[in-house]
């Protein structure tokens, strides 16, 4: 089983409405992206308003252990071959 840590230097891209996180995964590094859309809609009420580029970071902070053990699921999940190919992962609804 692959050795994962995150670095806790999330950031959030604006243009493209998502939050970035990175994982090293036995010393390769690997970006994990989650949209606004899901945070939103996983991680805030009903009706909540469009979260702004602090609110994202503060829902993923709030939730960052839920987050990386759904990342960590991902890759754990990847093949050897799948890890060696890829260099970044998405967190869908599905997988929180």
């Amino acid at each position: 089983m692959a050795k994962v840590s995150f670095d806790g230097k999330e950031r959030y891209e604006e243009k493209l409405e998502r939050v970035v996180f990175h994982a090293d995964v036995d010393g390769r590094q690997l970006r994990c992206l989650i949209a606004r859309k899901t945070l939103e809609e996983h991680f805030t009420k009903l009706g909540a308003p469009h979260m702004k580029v602090g609110g994202c970071l503060d829902i993923f902070a709030r939730h960052r252990v839920k987050i990386e053990t759904s990342a960590r699921r991902i890759i754990a999940e990847m093949g050897a071959d799948d890890l060696e190919r890829t260099s970044e992962i998405v967190l869908s609804p599905s997988f929180l």
